[in-house]
C-alpha cells in the first residue's frame, strides 16, 4: 500500500509540475499576442476575433433581447429549451435535462442568457457580503474547469439553488474540460432566477486569453460556428463584471487564489473590475517600462543548456509581459498598476506553509503567501477563515495555515479519470465546514486501486516522456556536459541535475529514473535511453530534426494561433499566413529557423497544391509517438 501511494503522489506531482508549466508557457504566448496584434499587417488578421464587427453591436445593450430575437432566428428543426425571460426554475431544469442527453442551447438564447447576466452582474459589488442567518447553510464549490458531470453530482448530491438552498461557486468554471458553455449557462440561469442566492466569483480562467490556449475559446467556435465570435465577445465582457470575492459573516472570506501582503479589501471593493478584460496583459505603465528596458532584458529566460538552435526557455514572472490593446477596441480606461497588481495577487496566489509572501515562480504570477500574511490580512479586517481554490488537490480540499486557509477544488478526475476526487463546503451559521467529497465514476468502479493508480502513473509518464522529448537537443547538450569522456553514461546525480536544470519541473528525477532511463550494471545512466521509445511522427523527409523538435515543442501555441487565423473553422490555412505567422513567432521567441528550410516544409505539406495546407494534419506530423503504442495500434 505505502509503494502505491507513493507512485500515486509523484503521478500527481508530474501532472501538477506540467500544468504550471504550461501556466507560464500561456504568459508566453499571451505576449506574442500583443506583439502579433502590433506587427501582423494582412487586413483580415488575428485582430478580428477581438475586434470583431459585431462587437460593438454586442456591447450596446439596448439591443439584447429584441434584436438578438429578430436577427437571429430559431428554426423549427432546433428541439432543444426555448428561453423566454424573466427566466424561471422550469427554464433551469430544461437546460438541465438537455444537457444531461447532450443538447446544445440555441445561439440566440446564449445571447441573450448572457447580455441579461451582464445586466446583473453591474449591479453586484466587487466583494459579495452574505449572512448564514438567512438560511441554515451555504454551500461552497470551487474549480469545475468545464467538467458538467460535477456540477450535475452536485446538485444530484446537495440540492439545485434556491432561496433555502444558497450556492457561492468560486471561479473556474471553463478550460480544460468539454462543457464549460453548458456550465456557464447554467450557472448564469440559476444567477437571473436567485440573484440573492447564488453567487459567482471571478477565477483567473475567466480570462479571454487563458481561454485560447486552454480550450474554451475553440470549445465555443466549435459549438457555436455562426455567431461564436458573438459569444466570446459578449462572454470577455462578462467576465469582467464578476465579483472579485465573497465575505460571509464578515468572517469568511471567500476568493479564487489568495492573498498578498499588500493585499487591500477597501480598495478591491472600490476600483472599477470591469477594466481588467485579462490580467494576462499588464497596464499600460508596466508596458512602458519593459519598453525602455527591452534591449538589456530580454522577455523569456533561457535554459541553462541550449543546443545548436536558440529556443527561448520558461517566461519569467507575469510582469515581465509587455502588452497592447488592439486599436478600436472599445474597452474602459487602461487599470493602474495598483489596480492590475491588486487583482492578479488575490486570483493567482497560493498559499505556502513557510512564513513571508514571494514571487510564485511555478505559476509566473501571483504570489506564494505564508501563514503570517494570512494571520496579518485577518487581523486588520477580523476575519476568520478564507476559503480558496485555484488548486488540484487529491481529496478535493486541503486545510493549512491552521486551519485559517482551506483550499477547495471540485473538478474530479481532473488529471485522469481515478486521479482525484472532487469536493464542497457546506457553511453552517456556526462558521464549521463540512466537507462533502465525491468522484464521478465512469469507468473506476471497474477497476482496483492498484490499476486505478496504474492508470493514473502511466498517463503522467507519457506526459512527462513527451515534454522530454521535446526538450531532446538541450538535453542531449546538458548530458554531454557531465560526460567528459564521451562514454554516453553520467551518474545519477549528474543525470537529475541535467534533467532539472532543462526542464525546470522541479520533480524528483533520481526517484522516477527508473522509468525514464536506463542504467548499467556500474550504476551509471544511459542517458540516451530517455528517448529510445519516443519519436516525433514526422512522415516528411526534408525536416530537419532541429526544426521538426521546434515544431513539435511548439505545436500547441501554434495549434491556438492558427485556429485564431482560421476564421470559417475550415481547418485549411493559405501557405502565406502559415508562413508569415510562423516567422513572426520565431522571430519574436528567438528561434533560429532559415527561411527556405521552412519553406521548403511547407511547400512539402501541400500535399494537393492548391495553396492551402491541413493544419491538423500538420499538427499530427508534429507530435510524439510512443513506439510501444504504435506497435499495439498497428
Amino acid at each position: 500500500m505505502a509503494r502505491l501511494e507513493m507512485r500515486r503522489r509523484y503521478s500527481l506531482s508530474i501532472f501538477q509540475s506540467i500544468e504550471y508549466a504550461d501556466e507560464q508557457d500561456q504568459l508566453q504566448l499571451s505576449n506574442f499576442f500583443t506583439f502579433m496584434l502590433d506587427h501582423y499587417t494582412h487586413p483580415d488578421s488575428v485582430s478580428h476575433i477581438f475586434t470583431s464587427p459585431s462587437v460593438s453591436q454586442v456591447v450596446d445593450e439596448g439591443l439584447c433581447l429584441t434584436e438578438f430575437e429578430k436577427r437571429i432566428d430559431v428554426p423549427d428543426s432546433y428541439y432543444g429549451p426555448r428561453l423566454s425571460f424573466p427566466l424561471t426554475v422550469e427554464d433551469a431544469n430544461a437546460l438541465l435535462h438537455a444537457f444531461r442527453n447532450e443538447q446544445l442551447l440555441h445561439a440566440r438564447y446564449v445571447l441573450q442568457l448572457l447580455c441579461e447576466t451582464r445586466r446583473v452582474l453591474k449591479e453586484m459589488p466587487n466583494i459579495t457580503h452574505l449572512s448564514t442567518s438567512y438560511s441554515k447553510e451555504i454551500t461552497v464549490c470551487g474549480d469545475l474547469h468545464g467538467n458538467l458531470d460535477d456540477l450535475l453530482l452536485i446538485f444530484y448530491k446537495n440540492g439545485l439553488p434556491s432561496e433555502q438552498n444558497r450556492y457561492v461557486f468560486n471561479g473556474d468554471f471553463v478550460d480544460r474540460g468539454k462543457n464549460s458553455m453548458e456550465i456557464l449557462i447554467i450557472l448564469f440561469a440559476f444567477l437571473l432566477i436567485y440573484p440573492n442566492d447564488l453567487h459567482l466569483n471571478r477565477g483567473n480562467h475567466e480570462d479571454y486569453i487563458m481561454n485560447l490556449r486552454y480550450g474554451f475559446t475553440k470549445e465555443v467556435s466549435k459549438k457555436y460556428k455562426d455567431h461564436g465570435k458573438q459569444i466570446l465577445c459578449l462572454l470577455r465582457d462578462v467576465f469582467s463584471w464578476l465579483p472579485l470575492a465573497t465575505i460571509i459573516d464578515s468572517k469568511v472570506l471567500i476568493l479564487h487564489g489568495g492573498i498578498s501582503d499588500t493585499t487591500d479589501l477597501d480598495f478591491l471593493n472600490a476600483l472599477e473590475r470591469n477594466k481588467l478584460k485579462s490580467l494576462m496583459r499588464p497596464p499600460k505603465s508596466v508596458r512602458d517600462r519593459q519598453d525602455q528596458v527591452k534591449e538589456r532584458i530580454p522577455t523569456t529566460r533561457p535554459s541553462k543548456h541550449m543546443a545548436n538552435q536558440n529556443v527561448a526557455g520558461k517566461t519569467q514572472h507575469v510582469s515581465s509581459l509587455g502588452s497592447s490593446e488592439p486599436s478600436g477596441s472599445n474597452l474602459p480606461s487602461d487599470p493602474t498598476l495598483k489596480e492590475w497588481k491588486q487583482i492578479l495577487d488575490i486570483l493567482w496566489s497560493d498559499p505556502r506553509s513557510q512564513n513571508g509572501c514571494t514571487p510564485n515562480k511555478c505559476r509566473g504570477g501571483g504570489c506564494y503567501f505564508g501563514p503570517d500574511v494570512t494571520a496579518k490580512l485577518f487581523e486588520k479586517y477580523n476575519l476568520k477563515m478564507l476559503i480558496r481554490s485555484h488548486e488540484f488537490k487529491p481529496e478535493g480540499y486541503e486545510i493549512s495555515h491552521n486551519g485559517k486557509v482551506i483550499t477547495i477544488f471540485s473538478a474530479s478526475n481532473y488529471y485522469e479519470e481515478g486521479s482525484n476526487r472532487g469536493a464542497y463546503i457546506k457553511l453552517n451559521p456556526e462558521l464549521i465546514p463540512r466537507f462533502v467529497q465525491y468522484r464521478v465514476s465512469k469507468y473506476t468502479r471497474r477497476q482496483n486501486l492498484r490499476e486505478r493508480v496504474g492508470t493514473i502513473e502511466s498517463s503522467a509518464l507519457k506526459s512527462l516522456r513527451e515534454k522530454i522529448y521535446a526538450h531532446r537537443s538541450e538535453l542531449t547538450s546538458a548530458f554531454a556536459q557531465y560526460d567528459l569522456n564521451g562514454t554516453g553514461k553520467i551518474s545519477v546525480n549528474d543525470w537529475a541535475a541535467a534533467m532539472e536544470s532543462v526542464l525546470q519541473l522541479e520533480l524528483p528525477w533520481r526517484m522516477l529514473r527508473p522509468q525514464l532511463a536506463q542504467m548499467n550494471p556500474d550504476g551509471e545512466v544511459d542517458f540516451m535511453s530517455c528517448f529510445y521509445d519516443l519519436k516525433i511522427g514526422q512522415p516528411i523527409k526534408e525536416v530537419q530534426p532541429a526544426l521538426a523538435e521546434t515544431l513539435c515543442r511548439y505545436r500547441k501555441d501554434l495549434e491556438i494561433i492558427f485556429n485564431v487565423i482560421d476564421k470559417d473553422h475550415s481547418g485549411l490555412i493559405s501557405l502565406e499566413e502559415f508562413g508569415q505567422t510562423w516567422k513572426l513567432f520565431a522571430s519574436h521567441l528567438g528561434i533560429d529557423v532559415y527561411d527556405d528550410v521552412f519553406d521548403k516544409l511547407v511547400l512539402s505539406i501541400d500535399y494537393n497544391k492548391d495553396g492551402h495546407i491541413d493544419f491538423n494534419e500538420f499538427l499530427e506530423a508534429f507530435h510524439v509517438v510512443h513506439r510501444l503504442e504504435k506497435k499495439a495500434n498497428s
